[in-house]
Order: C-alpha cells, then structure tokens, then sequence
C-alpha cells in the first residue's frame, strides 16, 4: 500500500506539474530578445498592432493596439539620425536593410496590419521586435 500511495503522489504532482505549464504557455511573460539586456522585472512589452507611426530624425514613435485591448504609445530615441534600425529587430533577428521594405511601403510609411511588440525597460531603452506573435511565451 505504501508503495502505491508514493507512485499515486508522484502521478498526482506530474500532473499539477503539467497544468502549471501549461497555464505558463497560455498567460506566461513573453520573452525579449536575447540582445536586449533588461531585467524582467524592469521590462513591460506592448504587443499587437501597430495604429500609428512617426520616423523623424532623432525619434520614432509607435502607438500600438495591444492584444490586450489598450492603446500605448512608445518612443526609441536615435539622436541626429532618422534610422532607428539599431532599435529594431524582425521576429528576435537582428533588424536588415532588407528588412525595411517588410515594414515600409515607402520611407516613412508602415505597411497597414504590421505587428511589433514593443520592449521598454523602466531606464529609457526601447526595442522594437517587428513581425511579433502574440504567443512567444517563456
């Protein structure tokens, strides 16, 4: 009896286990890239789609209808350049020249649809990571 009481007690924690990661994968936090060195704790991410858009010199800002159903605004700084690309990344992959044209019907002008999640640590620093899904989960 003591025998099935311990194999019982490890089939019962496999599958609280189990359900835990599976909750994980449906409401878990979404992962930053890898390149982007923030602590999680000091990181909140935005993703959905992209409503409007702003390439300037020194700025780029994005406002984003999240999954979530809220509006946010984000700007990545790029002083004295209207190239944000060092900020940017396609799907976790550094960001391409060839890349532009995945986003950008014309310089200036984001493709209708285009989705982004939006990394923003509490310091300042912003990623943007194009193309984003909304179930990239940790």
């Amino acid at each position: 009896m003591r025998r099935w009481v311990t194999v019982g007690a490890l089939l019962l924690v496999a599958a609280v286990a189990g359900a835990g990661a599976a909750a994980d994968q449906r409401g878990g936090r979404q992962r930053a890239p890898g390149s982007f060195d923030c602590d999680r704790n000091n990181l909140t991410v935005y993703t959905g789609v992209v409503s409007s858009y702003q390439r300037r010199v020194g700025t780029t800002t994005l406002r984003i209808r999240t999954d979530e159903d809220t509006t946010e605004q984000v700007s990545v700084k790029h002083p004295g350049t209207d190239d944000p690309s060092a900020h940017f990344r396609m799907m976790t992959e550094p960001f391409t020249p060839a890349d532009w044209s995945r986003i950008e019907s014309k310089k200036g002008v984001l493709r209708a649809g285009t989705r982004a999640a939006a990394w923003v640590c509490s310091d300042g620093r912003v990623m943007i990571d194009w193309g984003a899904l909304s179930d990239t989960r940790e």
